[in-house]
């Protein structure tokens, strides 16, 4: 059966397929090859013994009986290269395979965890830094004589240091993406996530530096051996060949040429073969047997949602409930309040808009519900209830088991969403494994049954593809279907059709309505749109500079809007601008959170400000749940009425 022309080359092949095409490359790979094969089987290919004399040969040239000569005591030259070369391959090995062992799950560790670990682990690379690896060696070697194991793992201990910064660099940078971020609200374990979707941001890297390793190991160990260290004088070795072929230099020039010449190519081969690899691993990122998790809460049923939702008087409970919430993060040595006091609540079968301009808060709120703020940032009062639990006081542990099963959570960048080093099939298989705990073949058709369910016409070729082999609105679907995976009672939706055109947009808005429909789940859905707002939302949330300035029904709020901020919102759109005129803005832009003002945080834009509103802190009161953060609203509203009847 051949395989089909549609399916993609596997990482592996693409990367082999890249090393293939680089000359450089594939002569390192060659010569390491040849290295490697020549001292392993040295007592089978080796024209000579290694300590075989023979006196008539003294310093004899390249011939017929020695390919590369003879030294001072007429060995062959290329016989004792062959040898010596056992212990430089075994040395290089050992060194790096300790170096990775230690740093690899250390840094990983320290990049994605953070914290006192963090702390800890970066202070012990520090160290391994400081230490002059060269005198612990040559100590090493004095002490314990003729023991190359010991040698070889005292250097990859030091080594080890380079590792952890590297791979702490790399968790770090990518920890916090938003990739990451939909496989934890999907619910995936933090193990799978670090080893799936941290470990492979650090592969290309990792291979440059595990060949540096290599090379800098060959190096010392060669020159250990040059000074009489690190090794059996009984047995050759590159580095005393390279002190026999000094010190007879005058004599016979040509001695230092093949031992010198072996350590070069073999130092140039590591660097090519490194450095293409790390290039192929990065082109194909670019472009492209753990046990089961504990179960997590048990998700109800959309009818048993439906029943829930509703109170005795016919009104809808809220599944989600906010209160007071107030959300800190560190800047310039000191924490800056970025969320104020928000209040907000949606119940199931309903959706809640959260607008404003960039820089308000809103996905940062967004984010605290789950708990991805990351990056210093914490929740420092208020209240996170989902169904009756109280999510500010869970662990690390406990939310693993909320998110994915009972919060879904769909990021404005859907490529962004989505690990370029897996397929669709591989990153919702993961998904469907984790929260059915089926096998292989059944989470094969029920990826199948989600790409359709999310209105993908075609799932079997979606599903063998990598994420930038989709159209936006394919992938987006496709980051939903990853949000959609655990059946989740919360859908947070963050910009979810900013990055699309106005057709793909109607079709995902259409299908976020639907699912709602059909699974009573409750949605909170971040937009900079008005008329996203007005298309999907039950109610809608206006957001500035922290705080939650006017709540209501979508027909109170943009039909009868009473804060001047949600007015001037409304009048930028640009279907209310006249052609030949320039659009209506508004002046200013929202302060930064160490500058917000005492009174009413928007004074300094409003057009209606009087000196009462930057008096004193605007609390938010409502009225037949239309909530407003004005003391003007009742005239200003009057006013606009007023105008309009004019």
């Amino acid at each position: 059966m051949t395989r089909d022309a549609a399916t993609p080359a596997t990482p592996l092949r693409r990367s082999l397929r890249s090393i293939g095409h680089s000359p450089l490359a594939v002569a390192g790979v060659l010569w390491l090859a040849l290295l490697v094969v020549a001292s392993l089987f040295a007592s089978h290919l080796a024209p000579y013994g290694p300590l075989t004399q023979n006196l008539d040969q003294i310093h004899a040239g390249p011939g017929l009986h020695h390919l590369l000569g003879t030294d001072s005591l007429g060995r062959d030259v290329l016989s004792r290269l062959m040898y010596g070369g056992s212990s430089m391959v075994l040395g290089a090995v050992v060194t790096t395979a300790v170096a990775v062992a230690l740093g690899l799950p250390a840094g990983l560790g320290a990049g994605y965890l953070g914290g006192w670990l963090d702390a800890l682990i970066s202070w012990v690379a520090d160290l391994s830094f400081a230490l002059p690896a060269v005198v612990i060696l040559v100590a090493v070697s004095v002490i314990s004589p003729n023991n190359l194991i010991l040698l070889t793992v005292t250097l990859g201990v030091i080594a080890a240091g380079s590792v952890i910064r590297l791979i702490r660099n790399s968790a770090r940078g990518v920890r916090d993406a938003s990739f990451v971020d939909a496989a934890r609200v999907a619910g995936v374990g933090r193990r799978k996530i670090i080893v799936r979707h941290i470990l492979p941001t650090a592969a290309a890297p990792l291979v440059v530096l595990a060949t540096q390793i290599m090379a800098i190991a060959v190096v010392l160990l060669t020159t250990l051996s040059y000074l009489g260290l690190g090794g059996s004088p009984e047995q050759p070795s590159w580095g005393a060949m390279i002190s026999d072929a000094s010190q007879n230099i005058s004599i016979d020039p040509w001695l230092l040429v093949p031992t010198g010449g072996v350590l070069i190519l073999t130092v140039l081969a590591l660097t090519f073969v490194g450095s293409t690899a790390r290039d192929a691993i990065a082109s194909v990122r670019a472009v492209t047997g753990a046990p089961p998790p504990k179960p997590g809460p048990a998700v109800p049923a959309a009818a048993a949602l439906a029943d829930r939702a509703s109170d005795s008087n016919g009104h809808r409970a809220p599944l989600l409930e906010v209160r007071d919430l107030e959300i800190t993060f560190p800047r310039a040595a000191a924490f800056h309040a970025v969320v104020d006091g928000v209040h907000l609540s949606v119940a199931a079968g309903t959706t809640l808009g959260l607008v404003g301009e960039t820089g308000c808060g809103k996905t940062v709120t967004a984010l605290a519900i789950p708990g991805l703020l990351g990056a210093g940032g914490r929740t420092t009062r208020g209240s996170i209830r989902l169904g009756g639990l109280e999510l500010t006081t869970m662990s690390e542990r406990e939310l693993d088991r909320i998110r994915g099963s009972r919060i879904g959570f769909i990021s404005q960048e859907p490529l962004a969403a989505l690990d370029p080093s897996f397929t669709v099939q591989s990153q919702l298989g993961e998904a469907a494994r984790r929260h059915d705990h089926c096998d292989r073949a059944t989470a094969r058709a029920r990826v199948r049954a989600m790409l359709t369910e999310v209105g993908i016409s075609d799932p079997e070729r979606v599903a063998r593809s990598f994420p930038h082999q989709l159209s936006g609105g394919m992938a987006q679907r496709v980051a939903i279907a990853l949000a959609l995976s655990g059946r989740p009672e919360l859908l947070i939706a963050d910009e979810p059709t900013t990055a699309l055109d106005v057709t793909v947009q109607a079709d995902i808005l259409d299908l976020l309505r639907g699912l709602v429909d059909q699974r009573q789940m409750a949605l909170l859905l971040v937009t900079h749109d008005f008329g996203v707002i007005a298309d999907i939302c039950d109610r809608v949330a206006v957001m500035y500079a922290g705080q939650i300035v006017e709540e209501g029904s979508v027909d109170d709020v943009l039909g009868h809007p009473a804060h001047p901020y949600t007015m001037a919102l409304l009048r930028s759109r640009p279907e209310f601008g006249t052609v030949g005129q320039d659009l209506a803005t508004i002046e200013g832009t929202v302060p930064l959170p160490e500058d917000w003002p005492v009174g009413c945080r928007f004074a300094d834009r409003c057009a209606f400000a009087q000196d009462r509103c930057r008096s004193g802190a605007i609390a938010l009161t409502t009225q037949r749940s239309h909530g407003v953060r004005c003391i003007r609203s009742e005239e200003i509203a009057a006013h606009v009425e007023v105008s309009a009847a004019r």
